[in-house]
């Protein structure tokens, strides 16, 4: 759990940086790992998939 919400912190500053290439390739890659990102208002929620 801490190690994913690690990935998804970086993928967040990614975002605000307006660097959506990073964020994409990040949540590419935990896609690839079986977890699912969705974002949400209140921030991303991931669940295995």
């Amino acid at each position: 759990d801490s190690l994913v919400r690690l990935v998804l912190e970086q993928r967040q500053a990614a975002r605000s940086r307006k660097d959506y290439a990073t964020a994409d390739a990040i949540r590419d890659q935990l896609q690839q790992s079986g977890l699912a990102i969705e974002d949400t208002p209140s921030g991303p929620r991931w669940s295995l998939s």
